[in-house]
């Protein structure tokens, strides 16, 4: 019993090591076609020919253009897209007119017409964020949603609005 509380006295008071420090985001890959690079503000403007494209881990980010802000170490710390924007993550697709990714947070916001496409399922709303770390969708204000029998096609490819 003494021994116990003496081990537990000796734990207590014995110099604890710093916490351990955050894990570095996943990194992030650009592929585009032409570059302006702002050195002094760390800014850049991707244009893709097709698109420029954000790959981070088994997540996909497209888009017509792009400008980035980079980090210290000249990563990708934010970037904010627009034109044709998609992201693809398995069978889970979300499209809009602009979109915001955070490295830190992991986070991509979609606003501007957002649609998230889940297999047979589709789902407007006025914003989409998608948490790639957690794998996590937040809808808000969303304005329905469709499933649809395997074979059909959908009224949002057509041009028709969700009911």
């Amino acid at each position: 019993m003494i021994a116990s509380v003496l081990a537990a006295a000796l734990a207590l008071s014995a110099p604890r090591s710093a916490a351990a420090p955050e894990p570095a985001p996943p990194p992030t890959h650009v592929e585009n076609t032409d570059i302006e690079y702002h050195y002094k503000d760390r800014r850049i403007f991707m244009t893709g020919r097709p698109l420029v494209t954000f790959t981070r881990e088994d997540a996909t980010l497209v888009c017509r253009k792009a400008v980035g802000e980079n980090d210290e170490a000249g990563e990708i710390r934010r970037a904010t897209c627009e034109g044709d924007v998609k992201l693809t993550r398995g069978e889970r697709i979300v499209t809009c007119a602009r979109a915001t990714y955070e490295a830190a947070t992991g986070k991509v916001v979609c606003r501007g017409d957002p649609v998230l496409r889940d297999g047979a399922s589709v789902v407007r709303s006025e914003e989409v964020v998608y948490d790639l770390d957690s794998d996590r969708v937040t809808l808000k204000q969303a304005k329905g949603t469709l499933v649809q029998k395997p074979g059909q096609p959908s009224p949002v490819a057509r041009g028709g609005k969700s009911r």
